[in-house]
């Protein structure tokens, strides 16, 4: 299964980040969700409650971000099971572009179901996964449409320059090392 769509989210790259990692948020946004746990900088665990098919169960996984180039984007990995229904893994590609006084998010997901979720075959597995994107999308711009738009933080301080390039000195003393060196090879030879 793969879904590959974009959706404008009325914030800037750097706000839409922080609230794409956001646990709290990513409870409030996610349908069904009942929990979403930060683990570490990198990983999340969840629990979410859905119905595909006629088979409503709980499904716990977890999430891990790679390739984080924050607040540009990332790459997912996820997997998710359900006792009665099966599995899902996948890897969703993240990125966030300005774009008209908001952000342009793009997503690319590819996704395989195993167990009873597979035997429904992939058209209703594809329905119900962009049913549930969908939900999110719309629950997650209205969040952030209720949002003060903040500007981005500042970029870091450029590092001081090093090196002989820093002082006059510097210079003068290199000078004089080639000068005693050139100086010992033509009065020493």
């Amino acid at each position: 299964m793969r879904i590959a769509d974009a959706q404008w989210i009325p914030a800037s790259p750097h706000q839409t980040w922080d609230a794409l990692i956001d646990p709290v948020v990513l409870q409030r946004c996610l349908p069904g969700c009942i929990k979403v746990e930060q683990r570490s900088p990198t990983e999340y665990g969840l629990v979410i409650r859905t119905k595909v098919a006629g088979f409503e169960t709980d499904y716990e996984g977890e999430i891990l971000l790679s390739d984080v180039d924050a607040p540009n984007g990332c790459t997912l990995a996820f997997e998710g099971k359900g006792l009665a229904a099966g599995l899902a893994i996948g890897t969703a590609q993240v990125s966030l572009i300005p774009k008209e006084e908001g952000t342009r998010l793009s997503y690319t997901v590819a996704a395989m179901a195993g167990g009873k979720l597979a035997e429904l075959g992939e058209p209703t597995v594809m329905k119900a996964g962009g049913k549930i994107v969908d939900k999110f999308f719309g629950a997650f711009i209205e969040h952030m449409a209720r949002q003060p738009r903040l500007a981005p933080p500042p970029p870091p301080p450029e590092p001081e320059p090093r090196g002989l390039s820093n002082s006059r000195w510097s210079w003068a003393m290199a000078l004089a090392v080639i000068v005693v060196l050139v100086g010992y090879h033509t009065l020493f030879r």
